[in-house]
């Protein structure tokens, strides 16, 4: 450990020593040695000519990618996934193949189109900046509403490639921005906002609000939920239908006429994954007896990890320290108790009572709590 020390103490030194030299930029501009140009990595806009070969490569798979996705060409468009492909929701390149027949089944005329904003390269490696759209119909049709559903979707994030020896693959991509809309029936004519956070730290509370402007003689109901992004899902792709669903009447808007509201206080996972957010709306005659409209809306929201040393994390700690000493002690009073027990018999019924009052309330008042947030859950 003191020849560790000791030749940290030199490395520091060294460091010490070069510094005064790397903080002359004056007088070293004056010798000529030093260019105050910074490199193309450091400008605010990229010189296009930079790796221009590499760019081309690129822009031509993504060509290639969009033109499979439109036909739907499941095997060729996956062959331009590496097979240690992951994205930023922890899906791998089996999950991504899945999704994306299931996606296709549900609107088989979907097609997307996609902006490149921007292509880095660095050595082997390439990270596209880009925003996409997607457009399509349901394949099926919905009981009482006469027509298919209009699906439209936008996207923003990057995509991430590696070049191997056969040519440029994807190796994982990350979504910052998405929303989702599928509309039948007058749903399709009417205008809708979904507002939420596009990111929130883990644990902490979030407003989601749902906003429709309705045309007199048609009333709103809706309700809101999540779900984390996970695969595989006990819920459909899209729409998302929770199996506890709470519909409810938007509220009208005192400052306007024609517009219905409705939000909810939502509190983000603490598992650290990202969600999806959804929202059912619901469009019927005044009497609420006839669904003229339906329309599901889903957006994005990414999770900010909790760290293991924030408050929170550590009252869970604390509480479970707290439990393990409980039962520590709810051990040791039943070791006490059945040596009693055994050493007098005639306390046996004043033994069982003590134990029914010691160490039996512990373990309920734990699985009261456990079930009454269930409960509150399903109720939102």
């Amino acid at each position: 450990m003191k020849t560790n020390s000791k030749f940290q103490k030199i490395i520091l030194a060294m460091t010490l020593v070069a510094i005064p030299t790397i903080s002359l930029p004056a007088n070293a501009l004056e010798a000529g040695l030093v260019s105050s140009a910074p490199k193309n990595d450091f400008l605010l806009d990229i010189d296009s000519a930079d790796h221009s070969s590499e760019r081309k490569e690129v822009q031509d798979l993504l060509d290639t990618v969009e033109n499979q996705w439109n036909s739907h060409n499941l095997d060729a468009l996956m062959s331009n996934y590496s097979d240690d492909y992951v994205n930023n929701d922890g899906l791998n390149k089996k999950a991504v193949t899945d999704l994306t027949k299931d996606f296709w089944e549900q609107y088989p005329d979907a097609k997307s189109a996609s902006k490149t904003k921007e292509i880095r390269i660095e050595a082997n490696y390439a990270t596209v900046d880009s925003r996409d759209v997607a457009s399509g119909t349901t394949a099926k049709e919905i009981t009482g509403i006469n027509g298919k559903g209009e699906l439209h979707s936008v996207s923003e994030g990057q995509l991430y490639l590696r070049k191997f020896a056969d040519g440029w693959k994807i190796i994982g991509d990350r979504i910052d921005y998405e929303k989702v809309k599928v509309a039948y029936g007058l749903a399709k004519q009417m205008d809708t906002f979904f507002v939420a956070p596009e990111q929130v730290k883990a644990g902490k509370k979030y407003s989601a609000k749902l906003e429709i402007k309705l045309p007199t003689g048609l009333v709103a109901v809706g309700e809101i939920t999540s779900q984390n992004l996970r695969y595989p899902s006990s819920q459909a792709v899209f729409p998302n239908s929770p199996a506890t669903e709470i519909w409810k009447p938007l509220d009208p808007n005192a400052l306007q006429k024609d517009s219905y509201i409705l939000e909810r206080i939502m509190e983000a996972n603490t598992t650290n994954h990202n969600e999806l957010l959804m929202t059912t709306l619901g469009i019927t005659n005044a009497a609420r007896n006839s669904l003229v409209g339906l329309e599901f809306l889903t957006r994005r929201m990414n999770i900010v990890p909790a760290t293991t040393d924030e408050p929170d994390v550590e009252v869970a700690k604390g509480a479970e320290k707290n439990k393990d000493k409980t039962a520590q002690e709810t051990g040791t009073n039943k070791g006490a108790e059945q040596a009693n027990k055994q050493g007098n018999q005639d306390n046996t019924s004043k033994t069982e009572s003590k134990k029914s009052g010691t160490a039996a309330p512990a373990k309920p008042a734990i699985k009261h709590n456990f079930v009454h947030k269930s409960k509150t859950k399903a109720q939102r």
